[in-house]
Formats: structure tokens, C-alpha cells, sequence
């Protein structure tokens, strides 16, 4: 593998919370019921599993745009951060996020440089911690609240669909 840093991805400045409530017709996802955000996240981790042993899963298609291992490695970290965060929504009604940059993790990560099998193992993990986060949110704590950086309120079945919506849109990115 090449160890000199690639270029940084196109910066995307969308702000996708509108897939929460109207779905995506980039990807195909469509709004969905919170309580099987568990099914469908455990569902994705095979599909990332085959997209990272695939031939080329390092390279990417071009040079501004994430190989499949570097969409991975941010599902990866997607999956774990919106799984913290839904514990602290949990713990504490309204708590506040900074906002994620995802290019920029990817930069001080290089996830250009990881190793696309311990990405996939790592997927399952972090998939699994979620699951089991979102395992113990019942009834009312569906609506409990957190705040974006810019203070908007989001509850935590928004983030749930927020959250599969991302990672399957990313599986799309790299079948595309």
C-alpha cells in the first residue's frame, strides 16, 4: 500500500438531516421504524465484510473521493459515536454534541491506512455496542432528546434513522 497520504476527500456540506423524515433518493432509504434500527445495522455488517475483501477495497475511484476502506472506517466510527451518543440521551435529557467532521477524523485517523480486515472486524464490534445500546431504549425514551452543535433538538429514534441512513448510504457509495 502506498503510505503517502491521499489527497483530502471532497468536503460534503449537506446537511442530511432531511432523510430522518423524507427518506433519500440518492441511496433509496427510506424512513423507517426505530425499534429495527438494530435489524438493519446487523444486516450491514456482512455487506461491509464483502465490500472490504474485495479487490481495490484500499484504492480509491478517484482521487477527492474515499476508497471503500475509508468509507468503512467512517461508518466505523459513525456507528460508535451516534451509539455514545444515544447513551448520553439516554442518561441526560437535551445533552449537547459537538458536531463530527468526518474528514476530519479521516485525516488525524489516515484512514487511508488501515488494514481493511481490522476495519471489518472493528464494524462488528462497534455494530454490536450499538445494538446493545439501542437494545435497552423502550417506549417514551424513543422521544428523549440531544442537541446538535448549532442546537438544533433531534430525539433518539431521529438519530436511529439519522444513523442507518448514513451507514447504508455509504454501503451504496461503494457499490455504486
Amino acid at each position: 500500500m502506498d503510505a503517502t497520504p491521499p489527497p483530502p476527500a471532497e468536503h460534503d456540506t449537506t446537511d442530511w438531516a432531511f432523510v430522518v423524515d423524507d427518506g433519500c433518493a440518492e441511496c433509496g432509504y427510506t424512513t423507517h421504524d426505530p425499534v429495527l434500527t438494530s435489524e438493519r445495522l446487523q444486516a450491514t455488517v456482512p455487506r461491509w465484510a464483502s465490500v472490504l475483501e474485495r479487490p481495490g477495497a484500499t484504492q480509491r475511484p478517484a482521487p477527492a473521493v474515499w476508497s471503500p476502506l475509508e468509507y468503512a472506517s467512517h461508518s466505523r466510527d459513525l456507528v460508535r459515536v451516534l451509539g455514545e451518543r444515544v447513551t448520553m440521551m439516554l442518561a441526560q435529557e437535551g445533552a449537547p454534541f459537538a458536531d463530527y467532521d468526518g474528514e476530519a477524523e479521516a485525516v488525524r485517523q489516515e484512514f487511508w491506512a488501515g488494514d481493511p480486515q481490522t476495519v471489518a472486524g472493528e464494524i462488528a464490534a462497534e455494530t454490536q455496542r450499538t445494538v446493545d445500546v439501542l437494545g435497552g431504549v423502550r417506549g417514551e425514551a424513543w422521544e428523549r432528546t440531544g442537541l446538535r452543535g448549532d442546537g438544533q433538538p433531534f430525539t433518539v429514534a431521529q438519530l436511529s434513522r439519522y444513523l442507518l441512513h448514513d451507514i447504508e448510504h455509504h454501503l451504496h457509495d461503494v457499490d455504486g
